[in-house]
């Protein structure tokens, strides 16, 4: 979860670290290789996955340079194989051994927290379709912003609230700071983007709001009630709902570089807080393919168990969709669903494959270091382990992409349970518009802050989709894989090359938003030209030019006043550059702005709120350039455009919360 106003670039989800940092590393997107047909499969067994744990794992490990893995898997109602590959302290150099390091689960906790409210509506304590308000307290409500839409619990654990992006994290060195679930979701009620139930918005607010209903309704602590209701029946011994700062014998976080980093708190705490082992994760997997069942201890009914690996919530008919406290990453024979998770330095996955009743969970305590690290965030070794087992034990023959499993989430099956009641004003069925002018445009992502600086993020996760002609699409953006998309379905494309696929949500015939298959946890809706993020940047890269040539060209400007003027213009310029060069360093170097924007540090935004009373100040220059002759006329006018290139620059800047003190 991130900061003051921002969500984190790298915290307990990966669909916004891992959109932000594609969208730095691949700004134009490479396309992938194209899919070869998937081997046959050499049946899922306890020696085929012993053999996968103990040798493909180990390769895979290898090759990403990560620290250390661990890898559990199971089949046929049972756990199959397990290991620990690596290190659990880079510094120490001590072997990861999974019965003595703790795993801290990130955002997987986001399924565990699903299975608990699931449980009080067995009991029939809450309704998933009531008004969420229902079961807070006052000072808690959600404000009724879309009159007649109110926010449900179905919407919360289907991230379909409409929410912006509130994650925020505590220093754990500061016991006087870290705040409780309920103090954190009191003081940072989220805006409401969309009315629930139109997009999906990945949000840590809507799961820890959820897990505050269990605790509220229960009259049990969150901690407490999942402990006693959902580990203990299930025998996971090893598993809590803990701050990570405060436990002992977890694995050592680590950066690219090898580097250690600390657990932060998480206020948030069902969204993320919480430790798991292998072993346990395997006990979490059997129970949800067993229909909330494991050794005769029932923690669910079928029907609501079924509900965490069904289709609960589609933007389209055609796309991944969400289920409850789990999405989809892969459709067709062997439809794949699970949940992943990711703090700094560390990644979590499970992949549950129902039609072969089998799942894996991973888990990596670093960063990859290897050659192509970072190269494509949704194939680190995480993810490449998880695919590795669906296409080795449930190859289908057929691709919906590359099989990338985006952070985050899972679904399943059941496209007759999927709800889209928000989709009363898009055409879910989809439409016969052939032109591609229905579609083109720019597409900022679903999920992010309504205010403060963490709107940069839609600086860089956007989508700008052309005509191609012949029918097809250009489409770039951060997260897509390829450039040309043809028509496959009713406002479904696919990628040339690497087979990956998105879809259009459609009002009035033109499009309103567009998902990827490979994170239907958070897609893009359109925004007009003038808020489009090439726009922004093109004013940008076009005032600093103005700017750099007016500091140039009255280098000797002449007299008192004249050189006032000069020195008014070059300090209104540095300020621009400044802002500017700051935000491009911290783009590059990801763990300086996740720091900048954690601690609410004023470095990207008190430059550019330097520059409006600069700006104003040579306005004034400019008049009195007019006024009294300075120069001669083409000059005046370059100066003149001056003040107006620093508005323009700041205007922008307000646009992602760059401006001190607005910021």
């Amino acid at each position: 979860m991130p900061a003051p106003s921002l969500p984190s670039l790298r915290l307990l989800t990966a669909p916004l670290g891992l959109a932000l940092a594609a969208a730095l590393v691949l700004p134009a997107a490479a396309s992938a290789a194209p899919v070869a047909p998937p081997p046959p499969s050499p049946g899922l067994t306890e020696e085929t996955a012993r053999e996968f744990v103990d040798q493909r794992v180990p390769e895979l490990l290898a090759e990403h340079g990560a620290p250390g893995v661990v890898v559990s898997v199971v089949g046929d109602g049972a756990p199959l194989a397990s290991a620990a590959h690596g290190e659990a302290d880079l510094a120490t150099g001590t072997p990861l051994d999974p019965e003595a390091h703790g795993l801290p689960t990130a955002s997987v906790a986001k399924s565990f927290t699903a299975l608990a409210v699931l449980q009080l509506v067995e009991r029939g304590e809450v309704d998933p379709d009531e008004d969420v308000n229902t079961y807070l307290p006052e000072d808690l409500r959600v404000p009724d912003t879309h009159e007649g839409r109110p926010v449900t619990l179905h919407h919360l654990l289907t991230h379909s609230a409409g929410f912006d992006e509130r994650t925020e994290m505590d220093d754990p060195d500061d016991p006087a700071g870290q705040r409780g679930l309920e103090e954190f979701l009191r003081d940072n009620t989220p805006e409401r983007l969309f009315p629930p139930g139109r997009f999906t918005a990945y949000s840590n607010y809507g799961t820890g709001l959820a897990g505050f209903v269990v605790q509220e309704v229960s009259g049990v602590p969150f901690e407490e009630y999942v402990e006693r209701n959902v580990f203990a029946p299930l025998g996971m011994d090893g598993s809590r709902f803990r701050q990570l700062h405060e436990e002992d014998g977890l694995v050592t976080a680590h950066r690219s570089d090898g580097s250690p980093v600390p657990y932060p708190h998480i206020p948030l705490t069902p969204a993320g807080a919480a430790v798991t082992t292998g072993d346990d994760m395997a006990r979490f997997m059997l129970a949800l393919l067993g229909g909330g069942e494991l050794d005769g201890e029932r923690v669910l009914g079928t029907e609501w168990a079924e509900a965490m690996l069904d289709r609960r919530f589609e933007v389209h008919p055609e796309a991944t969709a969400m289920g409850y406290g789990t999405y989809e990453f892969r459709t067709g024979p062997s439809r794949a669903v699970g949940h992943g998770g990711d703090l700094d330095g560390l990644h979590t996955g499970y992949v549950l494959v129902p039609g072969i009743d089998a799942g894996v969970f991973v888990a990596v305590n670093g960063d990859d270091s290897g050659p192509d690290a970072g190269a494509d965030p949704l194939r680190d070794l995480r993810f490449t382990v998880l695919n590795a087992f669906v296409d080795t034990f449930a190859p289908d023959g057929e691709t919906d992409g590359t099989g990338a499993v985006s952070s985050g989430g899972t679904v399943a099956v059941g496209p007759d349970a999927a709800r889209t009641e928000g989709t009363d004003e898009a055409d879910t069925e989809g439409t016969d518009a052939t032109e591609a002018g229905a579609y083109t445009g720019s597409y900022v992502t679903t999920r992010r802050p309504g205010s403060g600086s963490g709107r940069i993020v839609t600086l860089f996760d956007n989508v700008t989709v052309r005509d191609a002609g012949d029918g097809a699409l250009s489409v770039r953006g951060g997260l897509v894989p390829d450039d040309r998309w043809v028509p496959v379905g009713h406002d479904v494309f696919e990628a040339g090359e690497s087979g990956d696929r998105l879809a259009f949500v459609m009002e009035d015939g033109e499009a309103v938003a567009v998902y990827l298959d490979a994170n239907p946890t958070s897609g893009y809706d359109r925004v007009p030209a003038w808020g489009s993020p090439a726009a922004h940047l093109a004013t940008v890269a076009v005032s600093l030019l103005l700017l750099i040539g007016g500091a140039v060209r009255l280098r000797r400007p002449g007299g008192a006043a004249r050189t006032a003027a000069a020195v008014s213009s070059g300090l209104t310029a540095l300020a621009c550059l400044t802002g500017v060069g700051l935000v491009v360093y911290a783009v590059l170097d990801l763990n300086r702005l996740q720091e900048w924007l954690l601690d609410g540090s004023a470095a990207l935004s008190l430059p550019l709120g330097l520059a409006v009373p600069l700006a104003l100040v040579t306005a004034g220059f400019a008049v009195a350039a007019w006024v009294r002759g300075w120069w001669g006329p083409v000059r005046r006018v370059h100066y003149s455009l001056l003040p107006v290139a620093a508005l323009a620059v700041v205007a922008v800047g307000a646009q992602y919360g760059l401006v001190w003190p607005f910021a």
